[in-house]
């Protein structure tokens, strides 16, 4: 709608202007053109021998009427007539009023040839008066004048139809103007997906805050490098300046592997990349047009924050197994205990009973005695019912002792250490008879050692180093990460982790941890 206002107002004030303009000109070229006939037309009468003779000779002035009613048929006045010094009608043409004495004074006094215009409105005539200069001889003499007369109304009458040729001939272009930016109108709506300017500015702000609010930081640049868009989320993983949009990629990116995919004409999905001292999953989508690239949208996380929600996941899920298995224990064993008051073995029920507290009594006499972290207790409590649902002796080792863990020791890294260890440890005994599980901790010394062994049937020879590594596993596809980012937590707290398997007699699983994290470096496994 306003490509269509713009045009419309466009053309009519530029057909209004030029209509004016030509009719202004149209009607001063008419009137100055009358002004010349009629002057032309006096002159031209002025000089014929008729005239000249009539005056010599004082002939009979009709010849005069004769000739001058061709010619002002011949030029459309409304009037000529010639007249004597004295005043006297020599010769009339067609119909006029009087002649006044100032009309013809200046050319029988003066020789003027000049232009007259009397009368007012409709009664308006243009005058075109010329001197009769007659040839004796011996000498010449002004003997009267020639008066060509047009009415001012026949010549408005003509510049109103040229005027109305001209305003139909606009009308005709604004029309076909007003059509032109009709489909001009159709064509940029269908480019621009029926939306309206509007509606397009509203989508580009929504697009924007979109893209500024995003965590994840995203790139867009065109086929020559440079960058068209960058969100806030870029700007800090890459430490780019505020000014970088604008600016080609090869000025403000160093890394060669990032533009490297950068100009990769393939989609690149998920793929791990050290920038600086980042460690950034990248993603690349380049954009086409038929099949030209014209530009590729990167889009990429630190891994770090990534790793932070998998662990978050873990924990949640780590939690729910734990008390699922702690839930399910002590059904059973509430089941059982229910079965035999109904039976009427109230001795054996008070038994069961009695054993199981003396049982908890112990554990957690020795929990909050001895080891004494919320955390790792939360830990191991669960894991004990597990081992318990699973039917595995799972023991905490005589000596364990344990003080409150430093600050940088958090959960999260707890749980996916001590919960990968343990867990590996319970799949290692289930196809034995009697299934051992141990676990020792302690914070002598400058360390803290926590150590899980099994009574499993051990690593196979030639594969201690692979364990550690993403991906391999003993157990299957889809299995091998557990180990993997036990070793990268323990490396992230500057610790080690070191095993130790005899096969067909069990692993042990030691990882040592500096309580001050500052001072100690990670020596490797």
């Amino acid at each position: 709608m306003k490509i269509l206002g713009l045009v419309i107002f466009l053309l009519l004030l530029v057909l209004s202007l030029v209509t004016f303009m030509v009719a202004y000109m149209e009607s001063n070229e008419d009137v100055e053109k009358a002004e010349n006939m009629a002057l032309q037309t006096a002159k031209t009468v002025s000089y014929m021998p008729v005239v000249q003779e009539t005056f010599i000779q004082n002939r009979d002035p009709q010849d005069i009427n004769y000739v001058s009613e061709q010619i002002r048929e011949e030029v459309g006045a409304s009037t000529i007539k010639v007249v004597s010094r004295n005043g006297e009608t020599m010769g009339i043409s067609g119909a006029g009023s009087p002649v006044a004495p100032t009309d013809y004074y200046r050319a029988v006094v003066f020789g003027s040839n000049y232009i007259l215009h009397t009368g007012e409105g409709n009664d308006e005539i243009l005058k075109g008066i010329s001197p009769i200069l007659v040839d004796y001889g011996n000498y010449k003499k002004l003997e009267g004048a020639v008066i060509t007369e047009f009415q001012m109304n026949d010549i408005h009458n003509e510049i109103t139809a040229d005027i109305k040729k001209i305003i139909a001939a606009s009308s005709a272009v604004f029309v076909l103007g007003i059509a032109g930016s009709f489909f001009l109108a159709r064509s940029i709506r269908k480019d621009t997906l029926g939306l309206e300017p509007y509606e397009i500015s509203t989508l580009y702000q929504e697009r924007d805050a979109v893209l500024q609010s995003v965590k994840e930081g995203i790139v867009a640049i065109d086929q020559k490098g440079i960058i068209t868009m960058i969100n806030v989320s870029a700007q800090e993983l890459l430490d780019l300046p505020d000014h970088a949009e604008g600016q080609t990629v090869y000025e403000v990116i160093a890394s060669t592997q990032f533009l490297e995919m950068v100009v990769s004409k393939e989609t690149i999905v998920n793929k791990e990349l050290q920038l600086k001292d980042k460690n950034l999953i990248v993603n690349t989508r380049p954009m086409r047009m038929k099949d030209n690239v014209i530009g590729t949208v990167i889009s990429f996380r630190d891994k770090t924050e990534i790793k932070k929600m998998i662990d978050a996941l873990s924990e949640v899920r780590q939690y729910t197994e734990d008390l699922r298995a702690q839930a399910h224990e002590f059904t059973s064993k509430l089941y059982v205990i229910l079965g035999m008051i109904q039976l009427g073995k109230l001795q054996e029920a008070i038994k069961m009973i009695q054993e199981e507290t003396q049982a908890q009594q112990q554990v957690t006499e020795m929990f909050f005695r001895n080891i004494r972290d919320e955390k790792v207790q939360a830990i191991i409590l669960g894991k004990l019912a597990k081992a318990s649902e699973k039917k595995i002796n799972f023991k905490i080792e005589e000596g364990s002792s344990l003080e409150p863990l430093p600050d940088h020791i958090r959960l999260t890294p707890l749980i996916i250490i001590l919960g990968n260890l343990i867990n590996n440890a319970f799949d290692a005994v289930m196809d034995k008879e009697e299934k051992i599980v141990s676990f020792f901790v302690t914070d002598l010394g400058r360390d803290i050692v926590f150590e899980i062994a099994d009574n499993g049937n051990g690593v196979e020879k030639g594969t201690e180093q692979q364990i550690f590594q993403k991906g391999f596993s003993l157990k299957g596809n889809n299995r091998g990460y557990g180990l993997a980012h036990v070793t990268e937590e323990v490396e992230v707290l500057q610790g080690n982790i070191e095993m130790d398997s005899y096969e067909h007699e069990g692993t042990i699983f030691t990882v040592i941890l500096p309580k001050d994290k500052d001072k100690r470096f990670g020596r490797g496994r």
